[in-house]
Order: structure tokens, then C-alpha cells, then sequence
């Protein structure tokens, strides 16, 4: 049976705002602020499974972010440097929805905290894109190939709240610790089961090609654009050769 076509992909019942609500109604004690991402976390949790009931549910020894009929919903809005471990196990027993959201917007709000007074927010100059997430998808590449595994890349749009310190603590420190992290507008979402779906992220009738001309095709850094070709050789989507110093990649007929 082809890959994916067995997986029914629910989307979600609610909207962005009332799953926002719903985090916020059910934050624990102390919670929101004391990671910058620990919110859009949340909020994300509730927008793909709006019954907390459903939320940090055990699967193989550890904690799956949502555990429904479509098995488990596994949120990553952090580094992917040490979750290959949990996703095996999870791979194990369930069909695995991996959601990884690439904040496209963010605006910066400065907060003063000795009088709480905040700054007009200021748009940040960097621009996230769905290719981004391959800087994280590269730590778990041998897993984009897996039969029952689905990667979710949500683009959505945040405002950074930032509290000012006044001190510097080591060499580049802005001065400012970054406070919370709150989702504004769910902007558009792109789902990946097969080699096609990846294939997808290239520009249309480009095969043969280097890292280094996909990143000036796409207009992406040579990291991410290293990182991209890697991934999708893992995902099935495309096969290279070296016949030279760098390699090419062809798309995976």
C-alpha cells in the first residue's frame, strides 16, 4: 500500500484564538513566561486536540503532547536534537503526527520591569519560511522515511514579549531576557506523508541540482538549503551523486 494513503489527517475543530484561550484557561501555576516558547506550546496542543483530557498521555515511557483516534500528536516548537529516541518509541505502537511551527512574523514587545510599561511592538526584520524547519528536521532525517510518520509544518505568526534587564551577562547579550512567546494569527499549514508532498518544497522542474543552487533558487541560507537536500534524501524524495567536490541531487522517480 502506498505510503499515507491508510493515515486520516484530522484537522483541527478550533480556531487559533480559542485555543489560546484554552491555554491560557488551563496554564499551571507560575507557567506562561518561564520559557519563551512555553505558550505557543500550549496553544498548539489545543488547536490539534481541543480536549485536554487527551494531553500527556505515556506512550512507550514517555509523554506524548496528545493522544487521540489518530494516535499520537507530538509538538515541537524547541531543538529536535534529542527527541529521535521518543519518536521511535511512539513510532513503535502509533501512527506519529510530528508538528513542527515555524514562526513566519514575530513582533517585539519590550516590557520595563520596574513599572510594567511596555514598548509600541517593533516587527522584527527576520522572516520565517516553511524551509526553515530543516534546520531542526535534520537531527531526525532516518525518520522522515517512516511509514506511519506524518510532519506538520503550521506557519504562524507571534509577538515576542522581551523584559529588559539593563546589564550585559556575556559577549553579544542584548540586555534582555525573552519572556513569552504568543501565537496572533495560524497563517497557513503545510502536511507531509509522502516523497511527493516534500518534493513539493522545489521549485518547479528543478532536478540536478547542488545545495548551493537550491539556495539561491529559493533565496535561503547554505545551511538550511545543506540541511534541505540531506532530509529529503532520508525522506525518499530525491538521491544524489558526487561526481565532482559537491554533490547532486535528482528527484526520486
Amino acid at each position: 500500500m502506498p505510503r499515507g494513503v491508510w493515515y486520516y489527517y484530522r484537522m483541527s475543530t478550533v480556531d487559533l484564538s480559542r485555543a489560546l484561550e484554552l491555554a491560557e484557561e488551563n496554564a499551571e501555576a507560575g507557567g506562561i513566561g518561564r520559557l519563551a516558547e512555553k505558550l505557543l506550546h500550549r496553544a498548539l496542543k489545543y488547536y490539534y486536540e481541543p480536549d485536554g483530557s487527551k494531553h500527556e498521555i505515556e506512550v512507550g515511557g514517555y509523554f506524548a503532547d496528545i493522544l487521540n483516534e489518530d494516535g499520537v500528536t507530538e509538538i515541537q516548537t524547541g531543538s529536535f536534537f534529542h527527541i529521535d529516541k521518543k519518536l521511535e518509541a511512539f513510532l513503535e505502537y502509533l501512527p506519529v503526527t510530528l508538528v513542527c511551527p515555524v514562526v513566519r512574523r514575530k513582533r517585539i514587545v519590550h516590557i520595563d520591569p520596574a513599572t510594567g510599561e511596555e514598548t509600541k511592538p517593533r516587527l522584527s526584520q527576520k522572516k520565517g519560511r516553511t524551509e526553515d524547519v530543516f534546520r531542526e528536521l535534520i537531527h531526525i532525517r532516518k525518520r522522515l522515511a517512516e511509514p506511519n510518520l506524518v510532519t506538520v509544518v503550521p506557519l504562524v505568526d507571534c509577538t515576542e514579549y522581551r523584559v529588559r534587564r539593563g546589564e550585559r551577562r556575556r559577549y553579544r547579550d542584548k540586555g534582555y531576557d525573552k519572556l513569552e512567546l504568543r501565537p496572533t494569527e495560524f497563517v497557513s499549514e503545510s502536511v507531509f506523508v509522502t516523497p511527493e508532498d516534500w518534493l513539493m518544497l522545489l521549485p518547479e522542474g528543478m532536478d540536478g541540482f547542488t545545495a548551493g543552487e537550491l539556495s539561491e533558487k529559493l533565496g535561503i541560507d547554505a545551511r538550511t538549503a545543506g540541511a534541505m537536500c540531506a532530509s529529503l534524501v532520508y525522506a525518499d524524495a530525491l538521491t544524489r551523486e558526487r561526481p565532482g567536490k559537491a554533490y547532486v541531487y535528482y528527484r526520486n522517480r
